[in-house]
């Protein structure tokens, strides 16, 4: 029997409890087609959300149980707002809206993981008693998918790598709607066919910024560029880190969720890790170049790219590009910046190293 599915829209949702609750986590992070259905929220806030608000409007979101909205920026606040005010026509309930902290260390951690134990008794008054037994079981599922992400990391980082960043973008895309066991099983398969094989050389992209679809990669692959990381809301920050066992399941996640590569939300000692993080990944995987991919009236987004290219060397060329989640991006931007990096690639002396 299939189970029923329960919606989530930014990478700090928990999705291990929803699971646990015996339900389908299933990820809402590209275009609705329908942002134009939403009234209620304003142009100034981000497109992404207001497809996701206007697609809940039109019926595209009437397939699932529930929603649980994270309080990640003012923007899915917003989108919380909306959906509560409109709930009378919108079939998914919002079952539950979490908030997450914007800094990470002890303090932070602890209060999170009681927002968690909170979240987890509410799935419980909801639809039966959560086990530790089986919140771990779950845990080490979605483990396994980051470790299985990190054997297609350790492609990625080859000359001529066998992984395209098109294929990466589809498999990111899966592993937020696919039953978990059946999509483990498809990437460890994937990893099997591709270890041994060669692809294509060209400049190392590394994208950078919000949600996007595979379009982009499309693009950048299409212009004679490899992308070879993805550091997105709903590329590999999704999967990045594992949740540690040490401190219990539910404090496991939180520490997990806190820690992870940040996105632009993240304010104090761990954004500063994060921007540190864009070095260091630059360096392991060799990138020529970073594409930022920034959504219109996304306040986090843009600060992040006027610091990033401004005042934080990254020690490569990047392009900025703005656009709404599901308008085309402009090509001559990004065939431009791909050419020029591929002159500069061919000029350098001697192999990669």
């Amino acid at each position: 029997m299939e189970k029923k599915r329960i919606g989530w829209f930014c990478s700090y949702t928990p999705i291990e409890l929803i699971e646990a609750a015996g339900f389908a986590p299933y990820g809402i992070r590209e275009d609705s087609g329908y942002s134009h259905e939403d009234v209620y929220l304003g142009d100034s806030i981000c497109s992404y959300v207001r497809s996701c608000l206007g697609g809940a409007l039109a019926g595209s979101y009437d397939f699932l149980a529930g929603v649980v909205i994270t309080h990640s920026c003012e923007c899915m606040r917003r989108l919380y707002d909306g959906w509560h005010f409109k709930q009378e026509d919108i079939a998914p309930e919002c079952i539950y809206f979490v908030d997450v902290p914007r800094v990470y260390n002890e303090g932070s951690t602890a209060y999170f993981a009681k927002q968690l134990q909170r979240f987890k008794e509410n799935l419980e008054q909801r639809y039966g008693l959560i086990s530790e037994e089986r919140l771990i079981e779950t845990i080490k599922k979605y483990n396994l998918t980051r470790d299985l992400f990190n054997r297609v990391l350790e492609l990625r980082k080859q000359d001529n790598p066998p992984v395209s960043g098109v294929e990466v973008a589809r498999l990111i895309s899966e592993s937020m709607t696919m039953e978990r066991d059946e999509f483990n099983h498809k990437l460890e398969a994937f990893i099997v066919e591709k270890e041994g094989a060669s692809g294509n050389p060209g400049p190392r992209i590394m994208i950078f910024g919000g949600p996007t679809d595979a379009s982009l990669a499309k693009l950048i692959e299409g212009s004679g560029g490899v992308v070879v990381y993805e550091n997105m809301c709903n590329g590999l920050r999704y999967n990045d880190m594992l949740v540690d066992f040490d401190e219990g399941p539910v404090s496991g996640i939180a520490r997990r969720y806190l820690r992870k590569n940040p996105c632009p939300r993240m304010l104090g000692t761990h954004a500063d890790h994060g921007l540190e993080e864009i070095r260091r990944l630059v360096d392991i995987f060799r990138i020529d170049g970073i594409v930022y991919h920034s959504i219109k009236f996304c306040a986090n987004l843009q600060f992040m790219a006027g610091i990033v290219k401004s005042e934080f060397n990254v020690g490569v060329p990047m392009k900025i590009i703005e656009s709404d989640i599901g308008s085309e991006i402009d090509g001559r931007e990004i065939r431009s910046f791909i050419k020029n990096l591929c002159h500069k690639v061919a000029g350098k002396e001697g192999p990669r190293k």
